[in-house]
């Protein structure tokens, strides 16, 4: 099951749309993401959208009845499900000591396990460790705007814009690393969140936004994707509705709080249905 959220943390492409001299901190990305094979048209698998306002932003996928608030200021996100009518808040803290208990569990799994089941238990092993530090060739071709991150294992190319308005740059870029290590944590079996945060590094030392991304991964499981997000730099009556919705139904009485633990219990119980 493709799940919008788990690609958010994988990669992001940019089209700008419209002005670029709008409020950055005032923006709507509309995503569509896709999936490709070899010898098949490319399907699409997620549209979402992401509303940057007031210092937060609202994360919906299409087709979930979800939306996921990221809330910078508050150091925490908000997982808010209308269609169960259920809210739960992740500090950022516990999405760090979720992350360190995970890297510490891999880690004693690479080298208690892994490295003495032979040949494909290490071949296993080094794509773990890898994961978990990424070293890429990194390229910056200033002509075409174009920055390449090259391994055996993972390669991103990503097709850089400066944007007028820079401070989108680190409001965009810090909510991509928060969702890549919450898509982790809610989906442990994907790619983890470091060579994703690694990009965001090269493009902040740069100061870009990315227009194209493409991820390849060559791994026990190999993928192709890539994602298209469409900027605009000023938002609509739609999403200044949207936003009012959601801040109305999570303040809902009849919307119930629930843990961490018990949104990925029901998750899993939903999976399995």
């Amino acid at each position: 099951m493709w799940r919008p959220l788990l690609i958010t943390g994988i990669l992001a492409v940019v089209q700008l749309a419209g002005s670029n001299t709008g409020i950055a901190q005032e923006f709507r990305i509309r995503t569509t993401v896709y999936h490709h094979q070899p010898q098949v048209d490319p399907t699409i698998v997620s549209r979402s959208v992401s509303i940057f306002h007031a210092e937060k932003v609202y994360d919906h996928v299409d087709g979930l009845g979800e939306v996921t608030i990221f809330e910078p200021a508050r150091k925490r996100l908000m997982i808010l499900n209308e269609s169960r009518m259920i809210k739960t808040v992740i500090n950022f803290d516990e999405i760090k000591n979720v992350l360190n208990v995970a890297q510490h569990q891999t880690q004693e799994y690479i080298h208690d396990q892994l490295k003495v089941q032979g040949s494909q238990g290490k071949k296993i092993a080094s794509e773990l460790q890898f994961q978990l530090e990424p070293q890429f060739n990194i390229q910056f071709e200033n002509n075409k705007n174009l920055l390449t991150l090259d391994s055996k294992l993972i390669t991103y190319r990503v097709q850089c814009v400066t944007p007028d308005q820079q401070d989108a740059v680190e409001t965009y870029l810090r909510f991509a690393d928060w969702m890549a290590r919450l898509n982790y944590v809610l989906h442990p079996y994907t790619l983890h969140p470091t060579s994703r945060i690694t990009l965001n590094e090269e493009l902040r030392s740069r100061k870009k936004l990315p227009i194209e991304v493409e991820l390849q991964t060559r791994m026990e499981d190999p993928l192709h994707l890539r994602a298209e997000h469409k900027i605009h730099w000023k938002l609509d009556h739609k999403d200044r509705g949207l936003i009012h919705h959601w801040e109305t139904l999570r303040k809902n009485k009849d919307v119930s709080s629930i843990t961490l633990q018990e949104y990925l219990r029901n998750q899993f119980a939903n999976l399995r249905k």
